[in-house]
């Protein structure tokens, strides 16, 4: 394996490991603005372990593909499958997750591609 492969498994390794973060800061967001979802009889437990599962297979494949035009594609193909399938019920969560895993995607092709640029220069 050479190292641009290793260095967009790395950055999207990352991505995998900030989205559970970023998911539990933005509960606590959600529930210090709108209260506890219990409240509303809103239980999505199973759905944000479907959702990170898709999100870690879908940045593998984005680390192993080589041209940027498919990884963009792939990253848009994550974010329209993340909303088709939380909108109908959870409008709001559908748009935070759809937008966390595509920035964080996103961010990790933007690392990969300066990491990989730099090393080419040296």
């Amino acid at each position: 394996m050479n190292r641009q492969k290793l260095t967009a498994l790395a950055c999207h390794a990352v991505a995998c490991l900030l989205f559970p973060i970023a998911t539990t800061l933005g509960f606590h967001a959600y529930t210090s603005i709108f209260g506890a979802p219990q409240s509303r009889g809103v239980a999505l437990g199973l759905a944000v372990q479907l959702i990170f599962a898709v999100f870690v297979m879908a940045n593998a494949l984005i680390a192993i593909t080589t041209t940027l035009k498919t990884k963009i594609v792939l990253v848009s193909a994550l974010v329209l499958a993340n909303l088709l399938y939380l909108l109908p019920q959870h409008p709001l969560r559908a748009l935070f997750f759809a937008g966390l895993a595509g920035g964080l995607s996103l961010i990790a092709i933007y690392a990969t591609s300066r990491f990989c640029s730099d090393a080419k220069s040296a």
